[in-house]
């Protein structure tokens, strides 16, 4: 050992609590779902109800960092890794990654009922009784896109941006609490926060990502059940199909990512597309072309205008559930992908970091919710209602597979939409084990595989519980309430980022190199 690794404080072993303390509140959540989800609710509510001002305009703050990084000639031509590094993926494969990482099964779940919600539900949708129609629908697509859209991939975008500049330009370790470590170092607060950063970070993820692994299996569920007659809605068949699923993202958790995840995020991607091509051809294309162009305009002219607007004079129900919860959730979900992305995208410029990992997966969205929420608005509008009927009524799982019963081939495509979830699924667990591995890991930088494998375990008995007593409501609340820390902590990135671009570009351009700062 040499003397300067002799010198190195003993890092906490977060796995030794964390993982005890996730068991802790999956049980509460299980065995007092009512009280837990009534408590953390109001709570939530009064938080999001205080800082509405704080938590609203974060996305775009969080996009204008990124794109001044990347725009900046004095910054956007950083390498990841130093000059000579070269990315370990192709694009391709670096995108599906990234891409599958952050969305999982929610393009899906939500693709069809996304617009429809706030068509009903926003004050500027049905609600609003002196706007017509037209503008109700157009608003409806607005703001489900900007949910969706910039504001939530430039969180994830930022994330990933400041714990890739750091771990790979400073040797850090890749954890949310080492920008602050190592940028404020000489501050007395900056040890003492980051463990308590790092260590919520952990039991948040876990906690969020069991939600999803529950959500999966009763979304794969349903669709058996819509596709064969057969009652798939059972808590045997929930668990046999949660036994598949955690099947493949534990091995996905042990396989190296060139191998798991890599393949998983390929061929997940490829049917998402052959999915979006189909339904484009098949269904109304000239409606979902006209509907693309005039989303694309709402997202360049009203994007700031949604990030800055409260709703003061109006029922804020909705403002407080729908885009700042999340909000939270994107920011909750943010340590683990932003661990995931620095983790792949080494030998990146920050320039081609920023803008791939913001404009490729916001123009799928965009096409994405274009058509699924578009078909939906104009069924709604001009058609039967049938979908509008199913999604409010509560049936929010089958209402994709009733959307390709409007269209040929259902035999095929809803099978294949079965095949969607599983792959988002497995993908997003995937991407958290191998993130919660590297954060609970001796060293924080490299991955932990029996550490990934027991997370993956224990997510996957997290998720069983939620199944076996139907109150998924208890897990989604602590999800989303654990992140309300990352809402501040995120600011603190930004000026930790800021601060160590500015002490190091004099430095590290023309060559490109870190270099230590002055004790």
């Amino acid at each position: 050992m040499s003397a300067n690794e002799e010198t190195q404080p003993k890092r906490p072993n977060y796995f030794l609590w964390t993982a005890p303390l996730v068991g802790v509140l999956a049980t509460i959540a299980v065995v007092k779902p009512t009280l837990f989800t009534n408590t953390i609710t109001d709570v939530s509510k009064f938080f999001y109800m205080k800082f509405d001002w704080l938590i609203m305009w974060l996305p775009l703050l969080a996009f204008t960092v990124c794109m001044t990084v990347a725009l900046s000639p004095r910054f956007g031509n950083i390498r990841l890794g130093g000059k000579d590094a070269q990315p370990e993926y192709s694009f391709f494969s670096w995108m599906n990654m990234l891409f599958t990482a952050g969305i999982g099964v929610g393009i899906v779940f939500f693709g069809p009922i996304e617009a429809l919600w706030h068509y009903y539900h926003s004050p500027i949708g049905i609600q609003a009784e002196n706007l017509p129609e037209y503008q109700k629908v157009e608003n409806a697509m607005s703001l489900a896109l900007h949910v969706w859209g910039i504001p939530a991939w430039s969180l994830y975008t930022i994330g990933g941006l400041v714990l890739a500049y750091f771990m790979y330009q400073h040797k850090t370790e890749c954890t949310p609490s080492a920008p602050l470590e190592y940028a404020f170092k000489h501050k007395k607060w900056a040890k003492p926060l980051g463990i308590l950063i790092t260590g919520i970070a952990i039991v948040s993820i876990a906690m969020s990502v069991s939600s999803s692994i529950a959500m999966a299996s009763t979304q794969i569920s349903s669709g058996m059940k819509i596709i064969t007659g057969m009652d798939f809605s059972t808590i045997g068949w929930q668990t046999v199909v949660l036994i598949i699923i955690a099947s493949l993202y534990t091995l996905g958790a042990v396989l190296p990512i060139e191998k798991g995840m890599k393949w998983l995020g390929d061929l997940t991607v490829v049917l998402s597309l052959l999915m979006l091509v189909f339904v484009f051809l098949v269904g109304p294309t000239h409606y979902f072309l006209s509907n693309l162009v005039v989303s694309i305009g709402n997202i360049l002219t009203q994007t700031v205008h949604h990030s800055f607007e409260l709703y003061l004079f109006h029922n804020r129900d909705w403002l407080v559930w729908y885009p700042m919860a999340y909000w939270v959730w994107w920011i909750t979900w943010t340590p683990f992908v932003g661990v995931f992305l620095a983790k792949i995208s080494k030998g990146r410029t920050l320039r081609e970091f920023v803008l791939a990992s913001i404009m490729v997966p916001v123009g799928f969205l965009v096409i994405w919710f274009s058509v699924f929420s578009g078909f939906s608005l104009l069924d709604t509008v001009e058609g039967s209602g049938r979908l509008a009927e199913i999604a409010n009524k509560g049936d929010y799982e089958g209402t994709f597979y009733y959307l390709l019963n409007m269209l040929p081939l259902s035999f095929a495509t809803k099978p294949l939409t079965v095949v969607l979830f599983l792959g988002f699924v497995v993908t997003t667990v995937t991407s958290s084990a191998i993130s919660l591995g590297i954060m609970t890991s001796n060293d924080g930088r490299h991955e932990n595989k029996t550490r990934a494998v027991i997370w993956a375990i224990l997510m996957s008995l997290i998720g069983y519980a939620v199944i076996v007593t139907g109150k998924m409501e208890g897990i989604k609340a602590v999800g989303s309430f654990s992140g309300f820390p990352f809402v501040f902590i995120m600011y603190l990135w930004f000026a930790a980022l800021w601060r160590q671009l500015k002490r190091d570009v004099p430095r590290v351009s023309p060559a490109q190199e870190p270099v230590k700062d002055k004790e």
